[in-house]
């Protein structure tokens, strides 16, 4: 098997993991809740152009979505998380919301269930972002990278 296969091998099994591995207590505590996106900083954690900062998640720009999303198409439930700065989670007093976010960060962030690219020359990098979650670490700016992204028409929002 090819680098790009295990890529795409690793990344296939642990998509749900995060939500598979949290304990049935938590599960239903979760199950019904919703989290607000944070509009207000871009993916690169900077102001968005026209926005005013905002520290208090419950009072910045953001849509709700299923903390807790089923996937359209395998059904599969996935945690349903988002960035995590200004992130809150909707009925929930501020610490609360804090509390629960922190602990189900905890779950989805351990070693076991994240996947790091070595990046060489010609790999290629697919995900669902329906259900996994991504970054990019820092890499040496004199090497060449391109990115492109790319949508699919039509998907509908999250759902419970």
């Amino acid at each position: 098997m090819g680098t790009d296969q295990i890529g795409a091998t690793i990344s296939s099994a642990k998509k749900n993991a995060a939500y598979d591995s949290l304990p049935d207590k938590l599960r239903q505590r979760i199950s019904g809740l919703t989290l607000k996106h944070d509009a207000t900083y871009n993916s690169g954690g900077y102001l968005r152009q026209g926005m005013a900062q905002v520290d208090d998640p419950t009072t910045s720009v953001g849509v709700y979505h299923p903390l807790v999303m089923q996937h359209p198409e395998t059904g599969q439930r996935a945690l349903y998380l988002g960035r995590r700065r200004n992130a809150y989670v909707g009925g929930l007093s501020r610490a609360e919301s804090e509390a629960l976010l922190d602990e189900l960060w905890q779950y989805a962030t351990r070693d076991e269930l994240t996947w790091h690219n070595q990046w060489q020359a010609g790999d290629l990098v697919l995900w669902d972002n329906r259900c996994t979650m991504h970054r990019r670490d820092a890499f040496d700016p004199s090497f060449g990278r391109i990115l492109h992204r790319t949508q699919i028409k039509g998907a509908a929002p999250p759902s419970a």
